[in-house]
C-alpha cells in the first residue's frame, strides 16, 4: 500500500517541475526578447544623440564664425565712421577759413582807400575761397563713399543676423525632430513635452 501511494504520488512533482520549468523557458525567452528590444532602442537612441551633438556642434561653429564676421563688420565700420569725423573736422576748418577770408575781404572793401589795392586783396581772397570750396568738395565726396561703405557693412550685418536667425530655428527644428521618438511609445508619459 505504501508503494502505491508513493508511485502514484511520483508522477504529479514530475508534472510540476516540468510546468515550472516551461514557465522560466517562456520566461527567459521574454526577457531575452524585451532585452533585444531594449538594445535597438539603447542603439537608436545613442544614434539619434550623436547625431544631434554632431549637428550642434556643426551649428555652433557655424554660428561663432558668422558673430566673428559681423565684430569684422562692425571693426570696419568703426573706422568709417572714425575717418567721416575726421573730415568733419577737416570741413569745420574750411568753412573757419572760409569766415576769416569773407571778413577780410570785408576789411579790404571798407578799410583801404586804394581800390586797386582793395581789389587785388578781393582777388585774392576769391582764389583762397574757391580752394576751400574745393576742398570742401573733395571732403564731401570721400563722406558719401565712407556712406556706401558704412551701407554696405550694415546690408552684410543684416545678411549675418538673418543667416543667425535662420540657423538658431533650423537649430529648434532638428531639435524636435529628434526629439520626437521620445514623445511618442509606450514610455511618453515619462518624458516632458
Amino acid at each position: 500500500m505504501n508503494t502505491d501511494n508513493t508511485n502514484s504520488h511520483n508522477p504529479e512533482p514530475a508534472d510540476a517541475f516540468e510546468l515550472v520549468a516551461q514557465t522560466m523557458n517562456e520566461f527567459r525567452e521574454d526577457m531575452d526578447d524585451y532585452n533585444l528590444v531594449g538594445t535597438r532602442i539603447a542603439s537608436r537612441t545613442r544614434t539619434i544623440m550623436l547625431a544631434f551633438f554632431g549637428i550642434l556642434a556643426i551649428s555652433s561653429v557655424y554660428l561663432v564664425y558668422m558673430i566673428f564676421h559681423m565684430a569684422d563688420n562692425m571693426t570696419v565700420m568703426t573706422g568709417h565712421l572714425e575717418t567721416m569725423y575726421d573730415r568733419f573736422g577737416s570741413m569745420s576748418q574750411d568753412m573757419r577759413e572760409i569766415t576769416s577770408l569773407v571778413d577780410s575781404m570785408g576789411n579790404s572793401v571798407t578799410g583801404v582807400p586804394v581800390i586797386a589795392e582793395s581789389m587785388t586783396k578781393m582777388n585774392g581772397d576769391v582764389i583762397a575761397m574757391n580752394g576751400s570750396v574745393y576742398s570742401i568738395n573733395t571732403v564731401i565726396g570721400a563722406i558719401d563713399t565712407d556712406m556706401a561703405r558704412i551701407n554696405m557693412n550694415m546690408q552684410e550685418m543684416t545678411a549675418s543676423l538673418y543667416n543667425i536667425n535662420r540657423t538658431t530655428n533650423a537649430m529648434s527644428y532638428d531639435m524636435s525632430e529628434m526629439t520626437a521618438p521620445t514623445r511618442k511609445g509606450p514610455m511618453s508619459w515619462f518624458w516632458p513635452r
